[in-house]
């Protein structure tokens, strides 16, 4: 809207010529789209007198502006006059890297060549010369258009990836041997891994990498190319206070407040970083004087600040319970809390940047989210700092039952996880004390999803005991019937019921149906499904009886019938008796949609499980129901080819929902389709073609943020690590590229393989902002490498799971 607005033509009345525009001041904690430094850039000046005079393309012809010019560096065509040949240019793209260029002027070149003398045949010809330099030129240009552009079609992603720099460098990175199982990277915690290559190279010094990597933050934070110049300087801070360098990150923070635009809040990522490093070394000074600089500049922390918020609460919050000051960290977190795909996509992120967790492809859970993200995590970053206590205490203040569920039980699994990766048998015991924080239903489903990882380790025993626990909990609650619509007077003064405890109860039905179909009891999975279902459907009534309804509701004889009924005695209470009964039924249409989403989304989760012929019957039964208050028409959602996806190596089955749809089966829903699409290509090796694939989708970049993390550590923990490079190359998202190079630079240094990625780093195929990422993830992963207990491993459901 501010750019629509900013782009309106003053009046035409106006006869004074016009003036330079003045930019308005960017309000406090709000950037601008490209930023600039006065402090760093002691050529900015200059570059914005250059960028003024030349000539700005057109996106489209207009009269007179007919000629058609394409930009060197990203293809984007503009239009203009003939007059622009041999003149300076600006790009139409706004988004382009090197906006001027010169448009050539061939004639002149042709004009040139013809008025020239000829050669001396006595004079040594400088050809080879002149070639061997346009060779060089366009070999470093091709490269350099290559990874700096997106890649416009199939053709061109069909073509292999050549880049010697990165190449060479990944011969021998995390390629196993030819006689050697892939391994998950993440595997070893931490550990060196076995070197199959008969190479043999230098030991690298972390110090030197350490020391090398702060200074190329540095060098880098005052280019500018950068992205955001704060940020750059943020980053920095960060990379010096996880370093140990404490002086070093005061420096930088204080370069924050020496560059445009103005954002103190910036400055608290890396003084949650040091005021860490004081609570470990108990600096009760020091941390004093850190604590008070963060609260004083949270005031600053900009309300809709986008990720930047997001990224830093739930870390602040962390560091604030764990500093004392639990009551400012519950006000955070309330005030800026979020439950959209971009609170999910930094909850990730933050829990993998704290708790040095960076196999995105369990971490992530793509077909649901957390409600209350920033909650979460901050429990797991105060696990990761091992104020286990603490963070219970923290999971169970969530006001609503399913935000505290969701975060206690993600408590227990990383608990669980803990016990076992430490060698220890991993009891009830253990997570007894959060039972008092939670509900029956509750209790119920956090058992549940314990079970469920207890098998994932490989502990079947175990995972059945914690299964039983979970279903005493329900033996005293009633299984919640289907919402019936009754008579007209019924429906007239029914108020439904509370959706949110029948929604948690669905959720800890379909986590025990799940554990036992792992664990080889088909017939307590069916159970446990239907009543899933049935919980579902008791939140309101069916949109068949919902319409049933309506329909009656439009007789002639209506108007009599509610007369009767309701006993009324004059035309004006009886035609506002009616407009009263349909209101009713209208929100009742609503609440019966909801139930039919919430229906479709629960069964797609468990077709994603070994329940995906139970949840074809249920959806057959619920289609054909005589009764109107069970019908709801699944077979009509994308619901059929979910299960078809799920379950393609069931021929039986997908020969029996091919038959029973005559071949008419809806669409899988959109971000299900692109999953599909995006890991077909990557398990087939052809990581840029699944880039372009999420480029040009159109589903919510935060969502497919979220998707992009994953696959690249499907790359990585198939040790196909010369691919992930080529993905993260592909993808247009600038910032995305960041996040996604800071975990390489991590992984890279917790397996050891520090010289291959610091070569990519040194080189100049990414940006500044996305090679001080990648350096800020190195300084991350060796700090992780030499840490002699691994920080525990948060818990999230497997790819394709619940």
């Amino acid at each position: 809207m501010t750019a629509k607005s900013s782009s309106k033509k003053p009046a035409a009345s106006s006869k004074q010529p016009e003036k330079p525009a003045v930019a308005a001041p960017s309000p406090a904690g709000k950037r601008n789209r490209r930023e600039t430094v006065s402090d760093d850039d002691p050529f900015e000046l200059e570059r914005q007198q250059q960028t003024s005079k030349v000539i700005q393309l057109l996106r489209k012809p207009v009269k007179g502006k007919m000629n058609r010019y394409v930009c060197p560096m990203c293809d984007t065509p503009g239009f203009a006059s003939s007059k622009v040949v041999g003149k300076e240019v600006k790009c139409s793209n706004p988004g382009c890297l090197a906006p001027v260029f010169l448009v050539p002027d061939t004639e002149a070149a042709e004009r040139k060549t013809t008025e020239e003398k000829k050669p001396d045949p006595n004079q040594k010809s400088k050809l080879p010369l002149i070639g061997a330099i346009v060779a060089s030129v366009a070999v470093i240009g091709g490269v350099y258009f290559y990874f700096t552009t997106s890649v416009p079609d199939g053709s061109e992603l069909a073509k292999p990836f050549d880049n010697p720099i990165i190449k060479n460098q990944s011969k021998n990175s995390m390629i196993p041997g030819k006689n050697k199982p892939t391994v998950n990277p993440l595997a070893n915690n931490g550990q060196q891994t076995q070197n199959t290559s008969t190479d043999v190279k230098q030991p690298v010094s972390p110090e030197i990498v350490q020391k090398t990597s702060l200074e190329s933050m540095v060098e880098l934070s005052r280019s500018r190319d950068n992205r955001s110049k704060p940020f750059s300087r943020r980053l920095a801070a960060e990379a010096y206070a996880i370093s140990g360098d404490l002086t070093g990150s005061r420096e930088q923070i204080a370069r924050i407040d020496a560059v445009d635009p103005h954002l103190p809040f910036y400055k608290l990522f890396p003084l949650i970083e040091i005021g860490w490093i004081q609570l470990k070394e108990k600096d009760t000074a020091g941390l004093k004087k850190t604590l008070d600089e963060t609260v004083e500049l949270s005031k600053k922390i900009p309300e809709y600040g986008g990720r930047d918020t997001l990224d830093l609460i739930s870390r602040l919050a962390a560091f604030w319970v764990a500093a004392g000051n639990e009551d400012a960290a519950e006000e955070l977190i309330s005030k800026h809390q979020a439950e959209n795909s971009l609170a999910q996509l930094s909850a990730y992120l933050q829990i993998a940047h704290e708790t040095n967790y960076y196999d995105f492809e369990s971490l992530i859970d793509l077909h649901r989210r957390w409600n209350a993200p920033q909650s979460v995590a901050t429990t797991l970053i105060l696990i990761s700092h091992d104020y286990d206590e603490a963070a219970l205490n923290w999971a169970a203040l969530a006001p609503e039952a399913i935000d505290r569920t969701e975060a206690v039980t993600q408590w227990s699994l990383a608990v669980l996880e803990q016990a076992v990766n430490q060698d220890k048998k991993p009891g009830i015991d253990m997570i007894q004390p959060a039972e008092m924080k939670l509900s029956a239903t509750g209790n119920a489903l956090m058992y549940a999803r314990c079970a469920l990882e207890l098998n994932a380790l490989k502990k079947p025993e175990l995972a059945k005991t914690f299964l039983t626990k979970s279903k005493s909990f329900l033996e005293k609650i009633p299984v919640p019937a289907p919402l019936k619509l009754g008579s007209l007077k019924e429906i007239y003064t029914m108020n439904l019921p509370a959706s949110e405890p029948l929604e948690l109860a669905s959720q800890a039905y379909i986590q025990i149906a799940w554990a036992e179909a792992e664990l080889g009891e088909q017939t307590e999975a069916n159970r446990f499904l239907k009543n899933a279902v049935q919980a579902i459907q008791a939140m309101a009534p069916s949109l068949a009886a919902v319409q049933a309804k309506q329909n009656e509701s439009s007789n002639f004889n209506f108007k009599e019938q509610i007369k009767d009924t309701l006993n009324l005695d004059s035309d004006d209470r009886i035609n506002r008796a009616i407009r009263d009964y349909r209101k009713q039924l209208n929100s009742l249409k609503s609440a019966a949609e909801n139930r039919s989403t919430l229906l479709v989304n629960l069964l797609s989760q468990a077709a994603k499980t070994k329940l995906s012929a139970s949840v074809w019957n249920l959806a057959q039964q619920s289609q054909q129901a005589a009764d109107e208050n069970l019908k709801d028409t699944l077979l009509n959602s994308s619901l059929p080819a979910t299960i078809l996806d799920a379950s393609q190596k069931n021929s039986d089955l997908t020969a029996q929902i091919k038959k029973a749809l005559n071949d008419k089966i809806p669409p899988l829903r959109k971000e299900d389709l692109l999953v599909q699409q995006t890991l077909f290509l990557v398990k087939n090796n052809k990581p840029e073609q699944a880039a372009h694939e999420i480029n040009q989708s159109d589903l919510k970049k935060a969502w497919k943020g979220q998707l992009s993390l994953k696959l690249l550590s499907v790359l990585i923990n198939q040790s196909k690590f010369e691919q992930a490079i080529q993905f993260v190359t592909a993808i247009k998202d600038q910032v995305l590229r960041e996040d996604m190079l800071n975990a390489i630079g991590a992984i890279a240094a917790v397996q050891n393989k520090v010289p291959e990625v610091s070569a990519i780093l040194e080189s100049n195929v990414y940006t500044p902002t996305e090679r001080i990422s990648g350096y800020l993830g190195l300084v991350s992963g060796l700090q992780i490498a030499k840490s002699k207990a691994p920080a525990p491993e948060p818990t999230q459901q497997p790819a394709g799971k619940l």
